[in-house]
Order: C-alpha cells, then structure tokens, then sequence
C-alpha cells in the first residue's frame, strides 16, 4: 500500500513535464475522496516581497534559502509524491494558512 501525504508534511513531488521537480507543503490530502488528489503549496527560492509569501526556516535539506508562495496551490496525484522529507515545525503551517486566508479571501475566524 501506498503512504498517503499527511497534512503538514513536506514531499519532493516529480510535476513532470508541467515543471521540475521539487519539495511542496501538503494542504490537504485524501485518498478515499473520488480523485486522490492532494493539495500542496510549492516551495521555491524565488522571493518577489508579496503578503501570499511565506519565508521558511533554513534547513540542512534545502540548500537556499526557501519560500512558500500560497498563490502556488495546485493539485498532485499520489504517484507524483517521491519521497518524504524531514519538514518544518507547526508554525509553518500557521503562517501558511494565514497567507492562503488572506490569497483566497477568507476572514479569520476572530474578525
């Protein structure tokens, strides 16, 4: 049986010839759903200075300095997923949700 993609982690996923290789954060994931898919932001060296960017910790996996950039958000079929790596600690997670809030328009629960 295949490993699902946990909500949280962190996975080198293969795009193919949509775009190269690379560590995306999963959103979400489930595979009783009717498409499998899961949800991920993709993680990237570039930086344009936007509020959708999510500066990361530095980690001895990634070899620049990395971000996430939540305008980013797009669907990955289990079998694109390679192979899992170590990830960050939950406040990653937060600033994310907080950015993804702010790309897709949704209030915060306190507002």
């Amino acid at each position: 049986m295949k490993t699902v993609p946990q909500r949280g982690e962190v996975w080198f996923v293969d795009l193919g010839l949509v775009a190269k290789p690379r560590y995306a954060l999963v959103l979400a994931a489930e595979c009783d759903a009717r498409l499998a898919l899961a949800s991920v932001v993709l993680i990237t060296t570039q930086f344009d200075g936007t509020k959708y960017e999510v500066t990361l910790p530095r980690v001895r996996w990634l070899r620049e300095q990395s971000y996430i950039n939540v305008q980013s958000i797009q669907p990955v079929k289990f079998t694109e997923f390679v192979r899992k790596a170590p990830g960050f600690d939950v406040g990653v997670m937060s600033d994310v949700e907080a950015a993804l809030k702010s790309w897709l328009g949704i209030p915060d629960a306190g507002a």
